[in-house]
């Protein structure tokens, strides 16, 4: 039966009509994936010389085991916000004659094939097989990896459950998130460790192999904790969207029709974002967004290269911007013809698109304040950038969102998902990322870094100043392309 399902799994995708039309953006993706790959399986040939390097005084896999625990907490929370749920996969099984546990096998099958899976063969395996082979055993080494790939299982088959409960109660994921911080800070300040408890847990499992019961036995748990739960939910109103939360919320936010047509336009675009998935997921992208700055503000190597803080300082205040600003037209893609038909103002609707960008980008600015604790260099570098964003790559969205014709489907999932995406989206993100990197590179070789950083946010301020000239560019644009765009918004391939 679960061969049966891998069939139509494997026909589904196959035939598929976005991999049939869609053979460059497949062959690009598949290159950067190809080449990201390649990134880990290098880094884990050469885990053991790095970690030696940077912790000199101690064995590497004594350093591997403290970070553990991080690695596993990090791509937890990237399984949330990326990873997703096989759930409505099953619905049209639901009314055959196919017993339930065995729906509730082929979801965890199913699951197998995230990517987060298989990255402990690049990145671990490796290091076992080199490293952990020449300073114990073989079969040492075998059991450390197996260790590793079974806490990466408990894992994916918690993620299950969790994602299922938590996305019900945002305000569950914000405590989740929350804890992981302060358990984070505590291990920073050297009050409470978590990285001596995976220390530990490492030292005892090379002292003896029978501390792989542990993760073997979180693994076995969850397996059968999932099929308990799918076979009392896998019922199609347990498996359909529930809105109350989100209508509720989009109830408080009607104040917004007191700001005019801009105001209605804007509490329209709020009410798409929460009530489907695609868009949705985005949402739950911003906690990345703002804890990006976390991987490289700590470096020291980081702190004196100014053109990499403008780069990660462009990300940190407008990762919401740039990804939900790169779809901009095609999130309404469905409904596209009904926005050119009715007596909708095109420079209130790109003023509100403006508006839908602009305002969470100032107010998840406060978020990245704390990063002053590393320098009032990265603090001043985050105000320069965020005037950018607001001035500068806001509009410079607005005007190229006419250049997607893309169709965009809001029930599918982000995490592995390229329809709708073209070329023309990956080619959208390097100038708002890599320009202002490359003229601070250029003013601070003729003026110095402190007249490069006030350069960078004086193009934004200027950019905030004269925004309604731009819109009127923008909306330019795409008034000359609109019907090229609608012709493309009506393929559903």
């Amino acid at each position: 039966m679960i061969q049966w399902f891998i069939q139509h799994q494997w026909k589904q995708a196959t035939r598929s009509s976005i991999w049939q039309k869609n053979i460059a953006l497949n062959i690009v993706i598949g290159f950067f994936m190809t080449i990201m790959l390649l990134y880990l399986l290098l880094l884990g040939v050469m885990l053991d010389k790095l970690l030696e390097d940077v912790v000199k005084d101690a064995n590497a896999d004594i350093t591997l085991s403290k970070i553990l625990i991080y690695y596993f907490i990090f791509t937890f929370l990237m399984r949330f916000f990326l990873q997703s749920l096989p759930a409505m996969e099953i619905v049209p099984y639901l009314h055959l004659r196919i017993k339930r546990s065995t729906i509730g096998w082929f979801m965890l099958f199913k699951s197998l094939t995230s990517f987060f899976n298989f990255i402990p063969f690049l990145l671990f395996l490796p290091f076992a097989l080199g490293y952990m082979t020449e300073e114990f055993s073989g079969f040492q080494a075998f059991i450390w990896f197996s260790a590793i790939f079974l806490f990466e299982l408990t894992s994916n088959f918690k993620l299950i459950y969790f994602k299922r409960k938590f996305t019900l109660n945002p305000k569950i994921i914000l405590l989740l998130i929350g804890a992981i911080a302060l358990l984070v800070a505590l291990d920073k300040f050297d009050l409470f460790s978590i990285s001596d408890i995976s220390l530990w847990y490492f030292t005892q499992l090379n002292a003896n192999w029978m501390w792989i019961l542990l993760p073997l036995f979180t693994t076995v748990f969850f397996v059968f904790w999932n099929l308990s739960m799918i076979r009392k939910n896998s019922y199609l109103d347990d498996l359909s969207p529930k809105k109350k939360e989100g209508e509720n919320l989009t109830a408080k936010l009607n104040l917004l029709q007191n700001f005019g047509k801009t105001g209605e336009l804007v509490l329209g675009e709020i009410k798409l974002i929460i009530r489907n998935k695609r868009s949705k997921s985005i949402v739950f992208l911003i906690p990345f967004f703002l804890l990006y700055g976390l991987f490289f503000y700590p470096q020291d190597m980081y702190k004196d290269s100014m053109g990499m803080l403008i780069f990660v300082g462009i990300f940190v205040t407008g990762g919401f911007l740039i990804a939900y600003g790169q779809y901009l037209m095609a999130w309404e893609s469905s409904h596209f013809d009904f926005i050119l038909s009715s007596n909708i103002g095109i420079h209130d609707y790109f003023k509100a698109k403006y508006f839908l960008l602009v305002i969470p980008t100032m107010i998840l600015y406060f978020f990245t304040i704390p990063y002053m604790y590393f320098g009032m260099k990265i603090f001043w570098v985050n105000v320069a950038t965020l005037f950018y964003n607001l001035g500068v790559n806001a509009p410079l969205l607005l005007y190229m969102a006419s250049f997607n014709k893309k169709r965009m489907d809001l029930s599918g999932s982000s995490m592995m998902n390229y329809q709708g995406v073209g070329v023309n989206n990956f080619i959208m993100v390097l100038p708002l990322l890599a320009v202002p990197a490359l003229l601070y590179w250029v003013v601070s070789l003729i003026f110095g870094h402190t007249i490069a950083i006030l350069f960078i946010g004086a193009l934004g301020l200027f950019g905030l100043l004269f925004n309604q000239s731009l819109i009127r560019l923008a909306v330019n644009n795409f008034i000359k392309r609109r019907y090229q765009i609608a012709e493309g918004y009506r393929q559903k391939g």
